[in-house]
């Protein structure tokens, strides 16, 4: 797929899914975004600057903002930034920017960023690795990776396991771009290829299972 078509399609994609994003996850994921933000807060202190990329409507971005210095969110879709600056406007956080960006090529120096947030996002997205390296780019040399990711081949029980089958359908017509179905030892080989040393692991949502990651950026 041409690299503009599918940028085209993602963008798409995500952008009918932004009115109504915030309504529908939270009522079945809201304790898994809590434990997200509880994770990435034991992480950051008040002095950090903070990148997160694919922000969407800026629920973990926000979540953290008062508890470090600056906080940059960004994503592909134009309508799910525009949600997330809306929110940042109402709570009156002037510590946090969000912009549209390229999550594989994004416009910072090379370790810009003392943590880097990614959630929800190396299982639906065309090149996992390559947005890693851009991670491991941005971070600074003691700079830490906080993630969580959905690993569909995770034993689930029998009625999650075909709702996940229904996404897999999806994504075989074209409806869903990319759908990595990782396990939790392939992230783990993943973020080692990579060049991150991983030095937390918890599951943060038992069905499907949303396997959290704390790494440490490596020299390469």
């Amino acid at each position: 797929m041409d690299e503009l078509v599918w940028q085209r399609k993602e963008r798409s994609i995500w952008g009918k899914q932004a009115s109504g994003y915030d309504r529908r996850t939270l009522r079945i994921y809201e304790q898994a975004y809590e434990r997200s933000i509880r994770k990435a807060l034991s992480v950051i202190s008040p002095d950090q600057c903070v990148l997160e990329i694919g922000c969407g409507t800026g629920i973990l971005s926000l979540g953290i903002a008062p508890c470090a210095a600056k906080v940059v969110g960004t994503d592909i879709s134009p309508e799910m930034v525009e949600i997330a600056r809306r929110k940042a406007e109402q709570e009156r956080l002037g510590n946090v920017e969000f912009r549209v960006g390229d999550g594989y090529s994004l416009p910072f120096e090379d370790g810009s960023f003392d943590t880097l947030l990614l959630f929800n996002t190396l299982h639906v997205v065309k090149e996992p690795e390559a947005l890693l390296r851009e991670a491991h780019r941005l971070l600074k040399p003691s700079g830490r990776l906080v993630s969580a990711t959905d690993c569909y081949v995770e034993p689930v029980p029998l009625p999650t396991r075909l709702k996940l089958g229904t996404q897999r359908m999806l994504h075989r017509i074209g409806l869903i771009p990319f759908l990595w179905c990782w396990t939790k030892e392939g992230l783990q080989q993943l973020f080692a290829r990579c060049s991150f040393e991983i030095a937390e692991t918890d599951v943060l949502h038992a069905a499907p299972v949303n396997y959290y990651v704390l790494a440490r950026r490596q020299e390469l």
